[in-house]
């Protein structure tokens, strides 16, 4: 267990750590796979895809999320469908426009997640937001909660050019740690709050030489 102090980082997920935003997202984009199914004459529930899209959103965006989902998702693997990406990218089009109209609105906090933040800035540690959203929609829900004077850094989805071998997850990171080396913070001063089994954790864990601590219980207990 390190302890914080004079140049220590915390990377944080924003989407399932600080803010309950997955079952928001997964409800969106379950709607608009079943609204774009049925335009296809495929019949796809959205309430039997929200069980199944939950796991496979944290450390994903929309449009990564479909590709993986129509691979594991039975429901989603009618031959009708399964091929079709321009069909994928509609859902995936349409899941961010409805998400960016219901973040316009604010989205909860996790229980006690500003007091977890406070303690680790008052203990000198800075915090670099990590986003699967993109950044017109994060801002203003940082706004909201009065973090946006407290961040070293915000990474979002959007942030980086597409690159097709790189996932936006292991972008985002690897934006954050050139910066982080920029700055002359050490591997040992950085750690990562990800969301357990979400995408993000699982590619921080199984990386060849793992260059943070990765948590996902409590901020308060990470530090």
């Amino acid at each position: 267990m390190k302890h914080g102090g004079a140049g220590h980082v915390a990377v944080v997920a924003f989407d399932g750590i600080i803010a309950d935003t997955v079952p928001r997202r997964a409800q969106i984009l379950a709607e608009a796979i079943a609204q774009e199914c049925a335009a296809l004459d495929v019949t796809v529930q959205a309430r039997a895809l929200l069980a199944p899209l939950l796991p496979l959103l944290p450390g994903r965006t929309f449009t990564e999320c479909m590709v993986v989902a129509v691979d594991q998702i039975p429901a989603l693997q009618h031959e009708r469908l399964r091929h079709d990406l321009t069909a994928h990218d509609i859902m995936s089009m349409r899941a961010q426009r409805d998400w960016a109209k219901a973040a316009a609105h604010g989205m909860p906090l996790q229980d006690g997640v500003l007091d977890h933040l406070r303690t680790l800035t008052a203990r000198g540690i800075r915090l670099v937001v990590r986003s699967d959203s993109q950044r017109r929609e994060v801002e203003p829900l940082l706004r909201l909660a009065g973090l946006d004077d407290s961040m070293l850094l915000l990474r979002c989805a959007d942030d980086h050019p597409r690159r097709t071998s790189v996932t936006s997850v292991q972008a985002s990171y690897e934006a954050i740690e050139a910066r982080l080396e920029r700055l002359r913070i050490p591997w040992v001063q950085r750690d990562a709050v990800e969301v357990p089994g979400g995408a993000a954790a699982r590619m921080l864990l199984e990386s060849a030489g793992p260059r943070y601590v990765l948590f996902a219980d409590l901020l308060v207990q990470s530090l």
